[in-house]
């Protein structure tokens, strides 16, 4: 599990990701109120609901699986980094139906928060509610966000990815911990036993298109 500096290296992949088209890292900005206090921060704006995947399954694969990579090369052991890639993008191509649910580049179901841009869209387990959905401007502050709100909320199941990446556990554990929740008329057991068991298909199947 990351902890201390280490959760400054996910800063510093994010700062590297959204360098300038010069390759250069941008500086990060700040203004003040007056007598010093910083601004509060403006609530999340509604954006429109875009898709983002849908492409044919190699190529959104292998997008999401090298900006998956280069971010966890600055966090992980390097022995674990690609098979921790491979399993994240795994869940992800779970909770998206492969990319063909893939709203602006959410690719976790991750509920926006306060400050967020955000799209609203209905919960598939439920078909009814309307929620709003963390909306990202691009892929690689897409993956960033998402690994770094992996390793916060959720750190138990991290801690799992980082030395069992080849493993469910790290899966089983999320649904332990909330991640995801069973729809009506299902167990959580029963529901982490079906959802690990897709994760486990789609793992299998993506793990001969991951060449970085």
């Amino acid at each position: 599990m990351l902890r201390g500096s280490n959760l400054a290296m996910l800063g510093l992949g994010l700062m590297l990701l959204r360098g300038s088209s010069s390759g250069q890292p941008q500086a990060p900005t700040s203004s003040a109120a007056p007598g010093g206090a910083a601004p509060p921060k403006a609530l999340g704006l509604e954006v429109p609901r875009v898709l983002t995947g849908g492409q044919p399954l190699e190529q959104w694969f292998g997008d999401r699986y090298r900006v998956a990579v280069e971010v966890l090369r600055l966090n992980l052991p390097g022995n674990v980094v690609t098979d921790a890639a491979l399993s994240v993008v795994a869940q992800w191509a779970h909770e998206t139906g492969r990319g063909r649910s893939e709203f602006n580049f959410n690719m976790g179901g991750w509920r926006a928060r306060k400050t967020d841009p955000y799209f609203v869209a209905r919960d598939v387990q439920t078909g009814k509610e309307l929620f709003r959905w963390t909306a990202y401007p691009d892929l690689p502050n897409a993956v960033h966000d998402q690994l770094r709100r992996l390793h916060d909320t959720f750190p138990s199941a991290w801690a799992l990815l980082a030395t069992e990446p080849n493993t469910s556990r790290w899966v089983e554990e999320l649904g332990r911990k909330g991640y995801y929740v069973a729809p009506p008329g299902t167990t959580q057991a029963q529901h982490i036993q079906n959802y690990t068991r897709a994760w486990a298909s789609n793992r299998a199947e993506l793990g001969r298109l991951a060449i970085v």
